[in-house]
């Protein structure tokens, strides 16, 4: 199976959260504080701590649609989902669906079609299940997959449904996950995580999300060293480094021109860190206002 940025699968186990806890407790015991304090701030089972930013806890209940509206300006150029977005990027990922990035090298696009076809069962997207993982990791048949795909996004609100159901699994509940772990509590640091999260995955390998995190906690501290907003600048700082330089050289080029990104989110935390509407999302890139 190919390393990916986006080498998360199932996140059953939480196993990737579970690790980035003992990062927090590891590093906070490094710079003296107790056990207790860890403790405390902290809870040792992601499985039973609650949700800070879910939905039915939201006082703003559009808030998480925003912070995946951000994400979409980068994604697809705009606010509004793109779910027949399918291009080969020739990043070795074969090919990425939609504004969440989902990758046919990846099992993504296979939970996708499994959660559609629950609902949907004669759809003809369950002939590409063959030649998606687990079954095939490389050499994929996929050649009319994007027609097939663009068609039924036309055809079935249902498709763009489960992307989301996918997207809200693999990427934004684990991404507020991992920030309340560390304490950032802002809508803006939630924001940071989820792109970060969207973007870079959460595998163990040396461009992911707790590479950048545990980087960050070595070179500056935790967010009780600092302060929040501190620790989310240098926290961005360190994956501007990593975007600029991917260790993975399939996708070095491709995140070399995305490190912008960065200079946008940079924007909302000096400028917007409560995500009050209307969001002003800004680079050289790409400028877009978010109600």
């Amino acid at each position: 199976m190919p390393r990916s940025r986006r080498d998360i699968l199932r996140l059953a186990s939480r196993g990737w959260a579970a690790s980035l806890l003992a990062l927090v407790s590891t590093k906070a015991r490094a710079s003296g504080r107790g056990q207790d304090t860890i403790d405390k701030s902290v809870p040792t089972r992601l499985d039973a701590m609650p949700m800070p930013l879910d939905r039915e806890h939201l006082s703003d209940p559009n808030l998480a649609r925003r912070i995946k509206e951000i994400s979409n300006v980068f994604e697809v150029g705009r606010p509004a989902p793109d779910y027949a977005y399918v291009e080969d990027l020739g990043d070795g990922r074969g090919y990425t669906v939609t504004q969440y990035g989902f990758c046919t090298y990846n099992s993504e696009v296979t939970q996708v079609i499994e959660r559609y076809a629950a609902e949907h069962p004669s759809t003809p997207l369950k002939r590409f299940l063959p030649e998606l993982p687990p079954h095939k990791w490389t050499d994929q048949q996929l050649d009319d997959f994007p027609h097939v795909w663009r068609h039924e996004i036309r055809s079935s609100p249902l498709l763009g449904e489960a992307c989301d159901k996918e997207a809200d699994f693999l990427y934004f509940d684990p991404a507020v996950e991992s920030a309340a772990a560390v304490g950032i509590t802002s809508p803006v640091g939630i924001a940071i995580f989820y792109d970060t999260l969207l973007q870079h995955g959460a595998s163990t390998d040396p461009d992911s999300l707790p590479s950048i995190l545990k980087r960050t906690l070595e070179r500056y501290g935790d967010v009780g060293d600092t302060s929040e907003p501190q620790f989310l600048r240098a926290f961005l700082k360190v994956r501007r480094s990593v975007l600029e330089n991917a260790s993975n050289h399939e996708t070095r080029q491709v995140w070399r021109q995305s490190a912008r990104r960065v200079d946008a989110l940079l924007g909302l935390l000096d400028a917007n860190p409560n995500l009050v509407p209307p969001i002003t999302v800004a680079n050289a890139d790409v400028t877009a206002t978010i109600l």
